[in-house]
C-alpha cells in the first residue's frame, strides 16, 4: 500500500504538470519545416480560438487543416496543434491520437520523442494499463532522456523484489541529473532511494542517502527517519546506539515520549544516570513527559544524586588524567562529561585520551568532533570526524551533516536540577 500510494504522488504530480494551458513541446527548440498555405491559416484560426479557450471552434478549424495536409511540416504542425487542445480539454483519446503521429514524424528529436513517449506514459499510467505506462517509459529513456521525472516514473512501477536493484538504478540515475545540474534532488526521490536499499540490504547506500537527504532537508522528520535507519544498521554497537541517541537529540529530533524513553533506556545500558537525568529534564521541559510514565520514572530514580556527584568528582578526575601514563583516564572523564552536556569541558579531554593513547582511537576522535560540534565548532569537529574512517565512519559523517547546521549548545548549567523520583 505504502509503495502504491507513493506512485500514485509521483504519477499525480506528473499528470498535474500535463494538463496546464502550456503545450508540452512548447519549449523545445523550434524546428524548420514547410506548411503548405491552406494547413497555416486554419491552424493560425484554431490557435487565436484557442487563446480565446474557445476549442470547439479551434477543433473545427483543425479539422479543416486536416483535409488539407499534404507535407510531414503540415502533420507535425497540424497533430502539435491538436495535442494542445486535447491537453487543454482532457480529452485523453485525442492526446494518444496526436502523440501518435508526432511520434511517426520525422521531423522530431530523439528529445521530443522521449517526452511524447512519456506523455503517452502518464496516459497509460491513469487508464491502468501499467504495461504500456513501462514500454513507453523505457522508449523515452532509451532515446537517451535527460528528463529525471521519466526515471522516477518508471522506478514507480518496479513490483516485487526482483526489480528493487533496477529501481535504485533509475532513481539513482535520476539523482545524477539533478546533482550534475547542481539541482537539490526532491526529498521524495532520497525516500525512495532508501526504501530500494534497504530492500536490498545495501547498508552503505542507506547511510549515504540519509546523510545526502539531511544535507539537502534537514527537517525534524527527516533527522528522525534517518537516525532510525542508521540505529538499525548499527545495532550491535553499543556505543554507536548512544552516539546516534545524541545526535538525535542535538538535531531537536527527540519528538515524543517514546524518544526519551528509548534514549533514557540506552544510556541506562551504557549505565549513564547523568545522562538520564539530562535526557528527562528536557523531555519535562520540552512538554514530551508528564510524569505519569512508570518506567521512566525508575529509569530516573537517584539520577540526580549521581550528576550531582559526578560534576563535584570530574575537575579531580580530569587533572589527574593529565598525568596518568595512558589516556584511559581522560577519556572516562570526557564521557563523562559528554554524558553531563559539558561539551566544552570534554573536548580537551577527549584530545589528552587520543595523545596518550591506549584508547579506542575511532570512539575517541567520534566523541571528539560530537563534542566540538555541540559547542559550535565545525571545523574542528570536522578534523575529528575525517579521522574516523572504521566501523563508524557512517556515524562521523552523519555528525558532520549535523555540524554544518549547528548553533552552539546552551551551557548545561543552564538547565536546573530536579528532585530526585524515589
Amino acid at each position: 500500500m505504502v509503495q502504491k500510494l507513493a506512485a500514485l504522488a509521483i504519477w499525480g504530480s506528473v499528470l498535474a504538470m500535463s494538463s496546464g494551458s502550456v503545450p508540452l513541446m512548447a519549449q523545445s527548440t523550434p524546428l524548420q519545416y514547410s506548411v503548405s498555405p491552406d494547413v497555416r491559416e486554419a491552424v493560425q484560426q484554431a490557435q487565436t480560438a484557442i487563446a480565446q479557450r474557445n476549442f470547439p471552434a479551434a477543433s473545427a478549424y483543425l479539422n479543416q487543416a486536416s483535409a488539407a495536409v499534404q507535407t510531414d511540416g503540415d502533420r507535425y504542425l497540424l497533430a502539435s496543434t491538436q495535442l494542445d487542445v486535447a491537453n487543454r480539454t482532457f480529452n485523453t483519446a485525442a492526446q494518444v491520437a496526436a502523440i501518435n503521429i508526432l511520434l511517426s514524424s520525422p521531423l522530431i528529436t530523439a528529445a521530443q520523442s522521449a517526452e511524447y513517449y512519456y506523455h503517452r506514459a502518464r496516459i497509460s499510467y491513469h487508464g491502468q494499463n501499467l504495461d504500456a505506462a513501462r514500454a513507453d517509459l523505457q522508449a523515452a529513456i532509451d532515446r537517451g532522456t535527460a528528463n529525471p521525472r521519466i526515471f522516477i516514473a518508471l522506478a514507480s512501477l518496479a513490483s516485487g523484489p526482483s526489480q528493487n536493484a533496477t529501481a535504485l538504478a533509475l532513481v539513482e540515475r535520476a539523482m545524477a541529473i539533478h546533482e550534475t545540474a547542481a539541482v537539490p534532488v526532491p526529498v521524495n526521490w532520497y525516500r525512495r532511494a532508501i526504501h530500494f536499499a534497504q530492500e536490498l540490504g545495501e547498508n552503505a547506500k542507506v547511510t549515504a542517502f540519509g546523510q545526502a537527504m539531511l544535507a539537502e532537508h534537514p527537517s525534524q522528520r527527516n533527522w528522525r527517519d534517518v537516525l532510525i535507519q542508521h540505529r538499525e544498521i548499527y545495532a550491535a554497537d553499543p556505543e554507536a546506539a548512544l552516539d546516534l541517541w545524541r545526535l538525535q537529540d542535538a538535531a531537536g529530533a527527540l519528538t515524543g515520549e517514546f524518544d526519551y524513553r528509548d534514549y533514557a533506556r540506552v544510556a541506562h545500558g551504557r549505565t549513564l544516570p547523568a545522562e538520564i537525568e539530562r535526557i528527562v529534564q528536557a523531555g519535562r521541559a520540552a512538554n514530551m513527559l508528564d510524569g505519569g510514565n512508570s518506567e521512566i520514572a525508575t529509569l530516573d530514580r537517584g539520577t540526580t544524586r549521581a550528576a550531582q556527584s559526578l560534576r563535584s568528582a570530574l575537575p579531580g578526575r580530569a587533572q589527574s588524567a593529565i598525568s596518568a601514563a595512558t589516556g584511559a583516564n581522560a577519556l572516562a572523564a570526557a564521557n563523562d562529561y559528554m554524558a553531563l552536556g559539558d561539551f566544552a569541558a570534554a573536548a580537551p579531554l577527549y584530545r589528552t585520551a587520543i595523545e596518550k593513547g591506549s584508547v579506542d582511537t575511532e570512539l575517541a576522535n567520534l566523541r571528539l568532533g560530537m563534542a566540538l560540534a555541540r559547542t559550535g565548532d565545525a571545523a574542528g569537529a570536522n578534523a575529528a570526524f575525517d579521522l574516523v574512517v572504521g566501523p563508524r565512519a557512517g556515524i562521523a559523517r552523519l555528525w558532520r551533516v549535523y555540524a554544518s547546521q549547528v548553533q552552539p549548545a546552551v551551557a548545561p548549567a543552564a538547565i536546573a536540577p530536579t528532585s530526585d523520583v524515589q
